[in-house]
């Protein structure tokens, strides 16, 4: 990294010295080097240190790594030498607060190098990882006390982790992004050990026809659960996706419910009229997104009828609020489909 003041030409720093007594410039910069390293030697002085892809492993003195409290890493970084640097140094970072390691590598090594990091990193509140989930990195993580937010974007995995363990983690702000289909087992894995959680986040696919069972969670159980996010594509959700949501909804703040899906049901649009809604507008701060399309049969006018009937409902209900709920309902017609994208905002 360079300072502007490194990239100014030498032609622009020759004409300013000229107008410097020698004596002075001297001076000058004897006492400004001086007043630097004093600054750099403080213990007040924290760094952040950032490796990219054109790095090699750096010589980072004691000194500056007792201090560091961030660590990121770039896509394209190596695995092998920032594993090495892990290695070498995770017992010298006691100050390292936040850790960010987004590097596509599925080896056993990586996984095992982070697990010992975690376990390591005693002042860690902030683990942002890009990986695949096993027991031993699932159990570092929820076993590193002062671990309060978690992101995590996942591989798939096959592996069986071990849900009998009995730990509760202090993470009060967890984001799971699948990379592949969204596995229900391990967001409910995640939600019986995370009790002190206020913020949850959940991205990802369903296989098309794969029901979603993610509404019927531990997430009742969260009493501190704070914010909603989930941003799902795909998956078979029914009637009773939300059954259990009624029990937070009362201490839910903010909902973000985010779905596209290219088929919709037949019922889809009815079930969350009837079955869902009567519990999402419990909640104070809401942003809702469906994106999809129905079949629509030319010769029944059941279906369109159903469907302005609910858009009326919902422009009702709009108008009722005074301004604190927006809704945007689009409709294009591909016969025989008919394209659909509904936008709720509540605030």
């Amino acid at each position: 990294m360079k300072t502007c003041a490194e990239q100014f030409p030498v032609e622009i720093w020759l004409m300013i010295y000229r107008y410097l007594e020698a004596h002075d410039l001297f001076y000058a910069f004897h006492h400004l080097n001086y007043y630097f390293e004093q600054i750099l030697a403080s213990n007040y002085l924290s760094f952040y240190i950032r490796f990219k892809e054109i790095d090699t492993n750096p010589y980072l003195s004691d000194s500056v790594l007792n201090r560091t409290i961030c660590l990121r890493t770039s896509t394209q970084l190596r695995s092998s030498y920032f594993l090495q640097f892990l290695h070498l140094n995770a017992k010298k970072l006691i100050r390292l607060q936040s850790l960010s390691i987004n590097i596509n590598s599925r080896s056993v090594s990586y996984t095992l190098s982070i697990c010992k990091a975690v376990n390591e990193l005693s002042a860690l509140r902030h683990l942002s990882l890009v990986c695949t989930l096993n027991e031993n990195l699932f159990k570092s993580i929820i076993s590193r006390q002062t671990l309060q937010i978690c992101q995590l974007v996942l591989r798939e995995s096959t592996d069986i982790i071990n849900n009998q363990l009995h730990v509760n983690s202090n993470i009060k702000q967890l984001t799971i992004i699948f990379l592949s289909n969204v596995n229900d087992a391990i967001i409910n894995l995640f939600l019986i050990h995370l009790s002190e959680l206020k913020r949850f986040e959940v991205s990802g696919s369903y296989f098309s026809f794969q029901q979603a069972s993610i509404f019927t969670t531990h997430l009742y159980t969260l009493s501190k659960l704070r914010i909603l996010k989930l941003k799902l594509a795909n998956g078979h959700l029914t009637s009773d996706c939300l059954k259990y949501l009624h029990l937070i909804a009362p201490v839910l703040k903010h909902f973000y419910f985010h779905y596209n899906k290219h088929i919709l049901s037949e019922t889809f649009i009815d079930d969350f009229m009837f079955y869902w809604w009567p519990i999402i507008e419990q909640i104070s701060y809401i942003n809702i997104y469906i994106k999809g399309h129905l079949y629509i049969d030319i010769n029944d006018n059941n279906t369109q009828m159903n469907l302005q009937k609910n858009q009326q409902i919902l422009l009702n209900k709009m108008k009722k609020s005074n301004g604190s709920m927006k809704v945007e309902w689009t409709e294009q017609n591909f016969v025989p489909l008919k394209s659909i994208e509904i936008n709720i905002t509540k605030s």
